[in-house]
């Protein structure tokens, strides 16, 4: 009898992505491609959160992550959304270890690409030296990014699904990585339409000769 083996993670192509600080910040999280979902990591399960409703109107559950085992809150940030400013202050992190999550994201369908996005940034002054970096459980990892007081830049992955789920890798220069939401979109190819009308006209055909031979 064959043993199954479990499906192993995509590889991620890293990029870093725009800026979500200042009074626009929320103009930083792209808009690209099939909202998948759109979660904060506030500790708790609640109410979600819409940002900018007269515009992106991007509603974000609130959840309490299995995989951080810790809730912080940063002083003021400068950002003007209300909505996006309390989602960008509050936030999980881990205490004294990185994180290594196997099955992060869920629901994912084989074959098909995606655009994550992460926001972890911070306004506090106590963690300036720190840095993180993400990575895909394969050894592929983002730039780091740098928690100097204001410096909001987030971080890009794009896969193509070879499972239901991916791994994701939060890794800490001291070992407290922290997260405070992310933006997972489809991005798969849409078809040309000239490749559309090709694919119908083939099918027309095809039930044109169906008809002629009955």
């Amino acid at each position: 009898m064959l043993a199954l083996t479990p499906a192993i993670a995509a590889d991620i192509t890293w990029s870093t992505g725009p800026q979500f600080g200042g009074p626009t910040g929320y103009l930083g999280i792209l808009t690209n491609g099939t909202l998948i979902e759109a979660v904060h990591l506030a500790g708790t399960n609640g109410a979600p959160t819409t940002v900018d409703p007269g515009g992106l109107n991007l509603t974000f559950a609130t959840v309490d992550s299995p995989w951080f085992n810790a809730t912080f809150s940063d002083p003021p940030n400068g950002i003007g959304d209300a909505a996006w400013s309390a989602i960008v202050a509050n936030f999980e992190w881990q205490v004294g270890t990185d994180v290594d999550a196997p099955t992060f994201l869920t629901g994912l369908t084989p074959g098909a690409t995606y655009q994550v996005q992460f926001f972890a940034g911070r306004s506090h002054t106590c963690c300036g030296a720190r840095t993180q970096t993400f990575g895909d459980g394969n050894g592929h990892f983002s730039d780091p990014i740098a928690f100097t007081p204001g410096s909001y830049v987030s971080v890009v992955g794009t896969f193509v699904a070879d499972a239901g789920t991916q791994h994701i890798v939060f890794d800490d220069s001291s070992n407290n990585p922290l997260l405070a939401a992310y933006v997972l979109r489809e991005v798969s190819a849409v078809p040309e339409p000239s490749s559309v009308a090709l694919v119908l006209a083939g099918l027309v055909g095809l039930v044109a000769k169906k008809v002629r031979r009955a």
